[in-house]
């Protein structure tokens, strides 16, 4: 071999190895300095620069599950999307599972986050959650309704973005809400799983998924000044003995400083000739005009009346309010669900000094009435009678009122939200199908109201685009013997005729006009 060739050799080795060396160096400079380019019109998939600050300010790591099985409608606009959160922060870490293939893995989510799964009609999995972020031993639920906003039956607006930095915001600033449940007075307990009219463990659990911070505060235990110290929303949730008129007056102190309260308060326990005693919450509620009425409503009317319940049951009609959104004919819904009220006492406006305008949320029929004699109300198989001192018309059965902000700084000011049952806060509520869920949607956007979790706002909402849909697997399978059979076969046939058609005009003269040629 020759000086030349051997000197050629070495420079095409030199070459390889230069090539080899360029390529490692490309790469790890693309890992270390990776960008997503969005080419997109308006730019769907590039992050907010409060995003961006907030990704590039992580000092440990989060992780997201993204819970979503194939042709989920969500699937595709979050892997865009997380795909950006990790081109920003190599802090992000991103785990896909489809809980329709990924068994073992759902089960040990399940475990961890106690994330709840169940079967739907079509035999898919489906979760309460479809993106859950952690970091350490603290962790956050998103729902589809917390990724996107139905704008009308074809546009949603995007919201992913906002919900996963609010997450993480929130996971890093240690943000959740605090609901204490008041105790001491026989409410439903918060702790107890062995009766569902008396206990609010499935409940609980739900709240802990929506992010919240559930804690009980026994305001009969002597020395309780500030019980109500840390808490975003107080829950009176279900009261069978009234409050004393030193735990009125420490609820009213901490409502007039800016909290919130859910209060559902049925009839209490009559006491001797069947007269139910004052729920002596009248101090605390005074200041938002709103007052409790010692009665039983009660609604024979046939469209309303609920079977079996002796006119304690029946439907109920809602007024436009930030917390009956979801529940008002005409509104984003034009068939919205039922609410169901049972053993239900009734509210009126209260005018004292001072006193904030109060909304009515709820009201009867007009052919319901009320009776103050509870142990009355309660006797017999049959619904009572109504007697000539029953008052009757609509009554109010549901309010909510706010004050003005206490500091400028304030996201709100005091709220209540008062509802004259107990039982709008029993699980069973939670259960029924969407025609009938109207309760449930009830307590959830008061407490929604109530909280007020601060938003986002810092990023800015994306531009409506078509809704998603998701195609069943028997949908799908329709969609293929279409394509696959149909169609082809229907061309086929097409083909034929034409070639039939055609081939019986072969050899015939043409005539202009249509006119056959005449005889020689």
């Amino acid at each position: 071999m020759s000086r030349g060739a051997k000197v050629g050799q070495v420079v095409q080795l030199a070459g390889v190895v230069g090539a080899v060396v360029l390529a490692f160096v490309v790469n790890m400079l693309a890992d270390r300095h990776f960008t997503r380019w969005d080419w997109t019109r308006d730019k769907r998939w590039s992050l907010s620069p409060a995003t961006v600050e907030t990704l590039h300010s992580l000092e440990q790591p989060v992780e997201v599950w993204a819970i979503s099985g194939s042709g989920d409608t969500l699937q595709q606009s979050l892997k865009e999307l997380l795909a950006s959160y990790q081109a920003a922060s190599s802090r992000i870490e991103v785990h896909w599972i489809d809980p329709d293939r990924d068994v073992a893995q759902l089960v040990a989510l399940q475990a961890r986050f106690g994330l709840e799964a169940g079967r739907t009609d079509d035999g898919r999995v489906a979760t309460d959650a479809v993106v859950i972020v952690a970091t350490g031993d603290k962790h956050w639920f998103l729902t589809p309704q917390d990724l996107v906003e139905q704008a009308d039956d074809v546009h949603v607006k995007p919201r992913e973005e906002r919900a996963l930095t609010r997450a993480i915001r929130s996971l890093l600033g240690g943000e959740k809400a605090r609901l204490c449940f008041t105790a001491g007075h026989g409410e439903l307990e918060l702790e107890a799983d062995h009766d569902e009219r008396e206990g609010l463990g499935a409940l609980r659990d739900l709240f802990e998924k929506n992010n919240y911070e559930l804690t009980s505060v026994d305001l009969t235990v002597p020395g309780a000044h500030e019980p109500f110290a840390g808490c975003a929303v107080a829950i009176i949730a279900g009261m069978r003995a009234p409050f004393a008129p030193e735990e009125a007056t420490r609820l009213r102190t901490w409502l007039m400083q800016g909290g919130s309260l859910l209060a559902a308060v049925g009839p209490l326990d009559p006491a001797t000739g069947g007269v139910a005693p004052p729920a002596g919450l009248d101090e605390a509620l005074a200041p938002f005009g709103v007052a409790l009425e010692d009665d039983v409503v009660q609604d024979l009317e046939p469209s309303v009346s609920i079977p079996d319940t002796h006119g304690q049951g029946f439907f109920v009609s809602a007024r436009p309010h930030p917390v009956t959104t979801t529940l008002v004919a005409g509104g984003p819904e034009s068939h919205p669900p039922r609410v169901a009220a049972l053993y239900t006492r009734s509210l009126r406006h209260m005018t004292s000094p001072g006193a904030a305008p109060a909304a009515e949320l709820l009201f009867t029929s007009n052919d319901a009435f009320a009776k103050t004699n509870l142990a009355a109300a309660a006797e017999g198989a049959d619904a009572p009678p109504r007697g000539p001192a029953d008052a009757s018309g609509s009554f109010v059965i549901a309010m909510a009122s706010e004050r003005p902000r206490v500091t400028p700084g304030a996201p709100h000011g005091p709220r209540v939200v008062v509802l004259g049952s107990r039982y709008f806060l029993a699980q069973d509520n939670w259960r029924q199908p969407r025609p009938l869920h109207g309760a449930a949607f009830l307590v959830d956007s008061a407490l929604s109201w109530l909280a007020a979790r601060p938003e986002v706002v810092d990023v800015p909402d994306r531009a409506e685009v078509a809704a998603g849909m998701r195609v069943s697997e028997e949908g799908r399978t329709e969609v293929q013997r279409y394509v696959l059979i149909f169609m082809p076969l229907a061309a086929l046939l097409l083909a034929a005729a034409v070639w039939a058609w055609r081939r019986s005009s072969e050899n015939k003269p043409y005539v202009a006009g249509g006119m056959k040629e005449p005889p020689a």
